[in-house]
């Protein structure tokens, strides 16, 4: 069997066709790929920040809190709550035990 150059221009045009073809639908793909996968990441985005405002706001009710008890605590109410739980007892201080200090300004 002898080949003709003929011949063999027409499989190498079939086989150059058939790359072609192929790299045509793989580009297809891809190119409908990106918006798929730019949707899917602006959609993960958006969920991080509407979870990090939720956190946000957590937080700041969390702030608020604690600055209430913080406030709250030094009231004299408090201070007499405090007292009461915590079992405190009075004791009288003998007078001849304590020592009077004093500052002279020049």
């Amino acid at each position: 069997m002898v080949t003709t150059t003929n011949e063999r221009r027409r499989v190498r045009m079939s086989m150059v066709a058939k790359v072609m073809t192929v790299s045509i639908i793989i580009l297809t793909f891809l190119t409908l790929l990106v918006p798929v996968y730019q949707i899917g990441e602006n959609h993960e985005v958006r969920l991080r920040i509407a979870q990090a405002k939720d956190e946000i706001l957590h937080l700041e009710d969390r702030q608020r809190t604690l600055v209430s008890e913080i406030s709250g605590s030094g009231t004299p109410e408090a201070l007499i709550d405090h007292v009461a739980e915590g079992g405190a007892y009075y004791t009288s201080i003998d007078s001849s035990n304590s020592y009077l200090v004093s500052r002279e300004s020049v």
